[in-house]
């Protein structure tokens, strides 16, 4: 799959902090062998037309939003927007402290599954459930640690995920 994680400006001016949140989960789905990108909108601040450009070149399989503060629940809607229009078959997971509105982000924007919690083995889960098309109403309530709107477009969410290991 080809996957990018990406950032959301967090403060009103760029830091050169390091997005471990983000890192963490780059990380994590390269050991399991996915192809990720990173394209860290906090740091460079990107125009508008670069990031449309960006994810209209790459088509994306998958693009999950480090969205770490709940302000970023309008550039988060904005960038979810962007992508579903420029392509219409990526999915879109978000992570970070803005997840705790999952019903709202799943609702009024084009969030298919949000993590909550340390996403590290969560993401790994969800990934290969997606790759194996496992994403019916059963298949997605066995990943704990996600929300996502069933078949019948009700909310779910399937409970924290404890584990540390696989």
């Amino acid at each position: 799959m080809k996957i990018c994680i990406c950032t959301t400006p967090i403060r009103p001016e760029p830091t050169t902090f390091p997005p471990f949140g983000s890192i963490a989960i780059i990380q994590s789905l390269r050991d399991i062998g996915e192809d990720v990108y990173f394209y860290h909108i906090d740091y460079h601040r990107y125009s508008h037309k670069e990031i449309e450009k960006y994810f209209e070149e790459n088509k994306f399989d998958l693009v999950g939003i480090s969205a770490v503060v709940s302000t970023a629940y309008a550039y988060t809607k904005y960038l979810t927007n962007l992508i579903q229009k420029v392509s219409k078959n990526t999915k879109i997971f978000v992570g970070g402290n803005l997840a705790a509105s999952a019903h709202i982000l799943h609702h009024k924007s084009n969030v298919d599954y949000c993590v909550i919690g340390d996403g590290e083995i969560i993401v790994q889960n969800l990934i290969r459930a997606i790759k194996e098309n496992k994403l019916g109403d059963d298949d997605l309530s066995s990943i704990l640690g996600i929300t996502y709107l069933d078949s019948k477009g009700n909310f779910k969410f399937t409970g924290n995920d404890q584990k540390t290991r696989l």
